[in-house]
């Protein structure tokens, strides 16, 4: 999964309040249990990511972890619901900022589903009585 850097030009009127950012000390961990959609920012330090794939939850404790690290001022968006493991590298201590998944997206999805739905019965019903 791609990780990108934070500008403000990538979250749209998101104004962050580095005073509710989360902090971890040296080697401290945090577990998140996270929506699709969600972002995690490294507000300071690196920050090494820990997560299974929620695709392969079938597999139990034999799904594969996949790892990585978050640099400051690097953003992470989670792609599929699941617990992430948040740790701080043992040299440094670190700061995250956690934001949900935007609620305007998921309204936005679901009237966007719901046209496209009605459009296709529409057509149904129009080849049905050409």
């Amino acid at each position: 999964m791609p990780v990108r850097p934070y500008h403000d030009r990538c979250l749209p009127g998101a104004e962050l309040d580095y005073t509710a950012a989360s902090h971890l000390a040296a080697g401290q961990m945090a577990l998140h249990d996270l929506r699709a959609r969600s972002s995690i920012i490294a507000v300071e330090g690196a920050l090494q990511l820990v997560f299974r794939d929620h695709s392969l939850a079938w597999l139990g404790n034999d799904a594969p972890l996949t790892s990585l690290t978050l640099h400051e001022g690097e953003r992470f968006m989670t792609s599929q619901r699941g617990v992430v493991s948040i740790r701080a590298t043992l040299a440094d201590r670190a700061a995250f900022i956690v934001m949900p998944a935007r609620a305007e997206w998921r309204a936005r999805g679901f009237i966007l589903q719901a046209v496209r739905r009605l459009a296709v019965a529409v057509h149904t019903r129009w080849r049905r009585a050409a």
